[in-house]
C-alpha cells in the first residue's frame, strides 16, 4: 500500500512543499490521506490530558490546534541524523566549517536522513510538553495582555518554525540562556532587538555544513548557521521568551541570484509585521525588506569611471509567511514552492503594493512568474482570471513578471514580459524582430555593491620595485589611483631595472587578488616577468594562481595592508612597462575561452547566437532592438539575469 507524503524542500531558507508517492515507511507515521480525525485518534491522550479540567479548556484548544494542524509538517529524520547530532553534543569548542563538512560525512557512512511526517517523531507527551511550556511563556511575559489566544496558538505554540529538525527541549534550554535580557524590559519590540542582537552574536553567519536545517538547541551548540537557520533560531527564542513570531520570506528576488531570503518577525497586537533592519535598537513596522539593500562600504566616485551601474537594492517580487497552521489545502496542486500550503501572503506589510492585471478571456487559473538565475520563469503568484481579466494584488515595485496558464500540461505564456511600476505596469517588453542592432557586451549578470566594496578598498595600494630583499631601496612604479573594474591594466613604463616587484595592499584592506603580472616589452611585444611568488599576509599555499590567468581562482588576503612580492632570482633584473592585476571578482565577466549563448523572450526563448568568447567581451549582430535579453554561459557560472540594451550599456533586472 502507498502512502501519501508531503515532502517540504529548502530552496536556501525557503520552505516548499510538495507531494509525492513512496512505499510504506518504517516510520510510524499517520497517512495524509486519513484527515484530522487519525491525527486526533493518535493524540487522544495528549488532547484527554487536557479537557479533564475545566481549567485546562484553551490550553485543550491549544493542543487541538496542534493536532488538526500538523498533517503536511515533515522533520529531517534518520541515522546520519541522529549521528551528527550526537558528534555534535560532544563539541567542546567552535567547529571550523570544514571539520563540520567532514563530521556531516561521516555520519552518513552511518546511514542516511529522510523527511518523515511529525506524527512519526512528536509524542504525546511532547505535545503536552510543549503546550504547556509555551503557555507558560505566554502568561509570564510582561507584554501578554498585547497577545490574542488566537496569536499565541499561530505564533508563539508551535513546537517548530519552519522545516526544521525537531529535537529536544529547545523551550528551556533557549529560555534559560536568555531570559536574563530581557527580564527588566517592558517593551516587546526593543526585547525583540535585544535577543536578536544576542542570538547573532552567539551563532554566526556562515555557509551552508549540513543539508538540513538543525534544531535550535544543534545550533547553539555549533556557533555558526546558514541565515535561514539563523533565523530559525531567532523565532524559537522569541517564542521561548513569549514573543509571537514567524518566518518571513521572500521565495525569490526578481532581480538577483535564484535565492530566496527569509528572516524573523514579530507580530503585533493587530498583526502587523515588525522586524529589526540593521541597526535598530527596536522592532519597527513598515521596515524595508530584510537584506534587500547592499549598504555600500565604498561608494563609487566619478573618477573611478566605473562603466556599469552599481546594483545596490533588491527586488522582493512577493512576500509570504510560513504559518503552522494550514493556510490554503488546495494549494497541495499548485506548482513549486506555491504547492506550501502553510503559506499566507504579508506582502502588502512590506510596502509591496502594486496591483496588475491582464486581459484573458477564460476562466481559469493564471501564474505571475518572475525569472530566477539559470533556471528559467518561476511562478510566484496566482490568481483565477474574472470578468475577461485576472488581476495579481501587492507585486513588489520593480519586479518583471510573465503570466502564464497551464494548457495541455505545459505553460502559455499570454504577453510578453511587463516592469512593474508604483501602482500599475508601467513597461512592456514588446520586441519587433524586424528591426536589428549590433551590440558589445562584457557580463552577464549585474555588479553589486559587494563586489564594489572588494574593489574600491583597493585604492591607495602601491607597486614597488627594488634591488634589496628587504625593499629599503624601493620605488614606487604604480599607484592603484581609482577603483579597478576586473582586471586592471597600469602603464608604467619604468626605465630602471628591478629584481624585486611587490603589490602592497593599503593599510586598511585585505581584498583578495585574483590576478598579479608584471610584464615588459620584448621583441614580440609584452613577455610576462617569470620568478618566484611570495607573500606576507596573503594565502601563499595558492600564490601561483595569481599568473594562471583564471579569474575563478585567487589568494586571499589575510591580514590588511599585506604584500605579495616576485623575486627575479640572483642575477636578474628586469624593467616593467606594463603590470597585470585583478581584485577578486563575482565571476561574472564575459571570459576568454568561455562558449556563450545570448537569447531573447517575448512569449517564448528565442536564440539569437552562440560563440566562444575570444576577448573579454561578445559582440552580437542582429539583435532586436528593445527586447529583453539574456546571456548563458554554458563553459561554467549559474548566475544570470534579464537585461536591455540601451546606448552601449546593459540595464539589468
Amino acid at each position: 500500500m502507498k502512502k501519501k507524503r508531503y515532502i517540504f524542500v529548502m530552496l536556501f531558507m525557503f520552505v516548499s512543499l510538495f507531494c509525492y508517492s513512496s512505499e510504506s515507511s518504517n516510520h510510524n507515521g499517520i497517512e495524509s490521506k486519513s484527515g484530522i480525525e487519525a491525527y486526533r485518534k493518535k493524540y487522544a491522550s495528549a488532547l484527554k490530558h487536557f479537557s479533564s479540567k475545566k481549567s485546562d479548556s484553551l490550553r485543550y484548544k491549544a493542543c487541538l490546534f496542534l493536532v488538526d494542524n500538523m498533517d503536511g509538517h515533515m522533520s529531517p529524520e534518520g541515522k546520519q541524523m541522529d549521528t551528527f547530532k550526537d558528534m555534535i553534543s560532544s563539541f567542546e569548542t567552535k567547529k571550523s566549517m570544514g571539520e563540520l563538512h567532514a563530521a556531516w560525512n561521516y555520519a552518513g557512512k552511518s546511514g542516511t536522513t529522510e523527511f518523515v511526517p511529525d506524527s512519526a517523531v512528536v509524542t504525546n507527551q511532547m505535545l503536552i510538553s510543549n503546550v504547556n511550556s509555551a503557555f507558560d511563556a505566554w502568561q509570564t511575559a510582561k507584554w501578554k495582555d498585547e497577545i490574542s489566544f488566537e496569536q499565541f496558538c499561530s505564533y508563539i505554540l508551535p513546537y517548530r518554525c519552519g522545516n526544521e529538525h525537531i529535537g529536544g527541549n529547545w523551550r528551556k534550554v533557549l529560555r534559560e540562556r536568555y531570559y536574563n535580557l530581557i527580564k527588566d524590559e517592558n517593551n516587546m519590540a526593543r526585547a525583540f532587538a535585544i535577543l536578536k542582537d544576542s542570538v547573532f552574536k552567539d551563532v554566526v553567519l556562515s555557509n551552508v555544513y549540513c543539508p538540513y536545517s538543525l534544531d535550535a538547541i544543534s545550533s547553539l551548540i555549533i556557533g555558526r548557521a546558514p541565515c535561514g537557520q539563523q533565523y530559525m533560531l531567532l523565532v524559537n527564542v522569541l517564542r521561548a521568551l513569549g514573543i509571537p513570531a514567524a518566518l518571513d520570506n521572500t521565495p525569490m528576488w526578481a532581480d538577483y541570484s535564484q535565492k530566496s531570503h527569509g528572516w524573523a518577525t514579530m507580530i503585533g497586537r493587530n498583526g502587523e509585521a515588525y522586524t529589526v533592519f540593521e541597526k535598530d535598537t527596536v522592532a519597527k513596522t513598515k521596515n524595508p525588506v530584510d537584506a534587500a539593500v547592499f549598504v555600500p562600504r565604498y561608494r563609487v566616485q566619478e573618477s573611478d569611471s566605473c562603466p556599469y551601474l552599481i546594483k545596490q537594492i533588491k527586488t522582493a517580487i512577493k512576500v509570504y509567511r510560513d504559518e503552522y497552521k494550514v493556510i490554503n489545502k488546495d494549494a497541495r496542486n499548485e506548482p513549486q514552492f506555491l504547492s506550501n500550503v502553510f503559506l499566507r501572503d504579508v506582502s502588502k506589510d512590506y510596502g509591496l503594493n502594486t496591483s496588475i492585471s491582464f486581459e484573458i478571456q477564460d476562466i481559469q487559473r493564471v501564474y505571475l512568474s518572475a525569472y530566477s538565475s539559470a533556471k528559467d520563469w518561476i511562478p510566484v503568484a496566482w490568481a483565477d482570471s474574472k470578468d475577461g481579466k485576472v488581476t495579481f494584488d501587492n507585486v513588489g515595485k520593480g519586479s518583471v513578471c510573465v503570466p502564464y496558464i497551464i494548457e495541455n500540461g505545459k505553460r502559455k505564456f499570454l504577453t510578453e514580459p511587463v516592469l512593474v511600476g508604483e501602482n500599475r505596469i508601467i513597461k512592456k517588453f514588446v520586441t519587433d524582430p524586424s528591426i536589428k542592432e549590433t551590440i558589445r557586451i562584457n557580463r552577464k549578470y549585474p555588479l553589486c555593491q559587494n563586489i564594489v566594496d572588494v574593489w574600491g578598498a583597493m585604492r591607495g595600494g602601491l607597486f614597488l620595485g627594488a634591488n634589496n630583499a628587504d625593499f629599503s631601496d624601493a620605488d614606487t612604479i604604480g599607484f592603484i589611483k581609482n577603483m579597478p573594474s576586473g582586471i586592471t591594466y597600469i602603464d608604467c613604463q619604468t626605465k630602471k631595472e628591478y629584481r624585486y616587484f611587490r603589490y602592497k595592499a593599503p593599510q586598511k584592506n585585505r581584498s583578495s587578488l585574483s590576478e598579479l603580472q608584471f610584464l615588459k616589452s620584448g621583441r614580440n611585444g609584452l613577455e610576462v616577468l617569470n620568478g618566484k611568488y611570495y607573500a606576507d599576509g596573503i594565502d601563499d599555499a595558492n600564490i601561483d594562481k595569481l599568473r594562471d590567468d583564471n579569474m575563478a581562482t585567487y589568494c586571499k588576503g589575510f591580514t590588511v595592508g599585506y604584500s605579495v612580492t616576485l623575486d627575479l632570482g640572483e642575477g636578474n633584473t628586469s624593467s616593467v612597462s606594463i603590470i597585470k592585476f585583478s581584485p577578486s571578482t563575482d565571476l561574472n565577466f564575459v571570459e576568454k575561452g568561455h562558449f556563450y549563448e545570448l537569447y531573447y523572450f517575448d512569449k517564448e526563448w528565442h536564440l539569437i547566437s552562440r560563440k566562444a568568447a575570444k576577448e573579454e567581451y561578445l559582440v552580437f549582430e542582429n539583435v532586436p532592438v528593445g527586447a529583453l535579453l539574456l546571456l548563458k554561459d554554458r563553459t561554467e557560472g549559474v548566475d544570470e539575469r534579464i537585461f536591455v540594451y540601451n546606448n552601449g550599456q546593459q540595464i539589468w533586472y
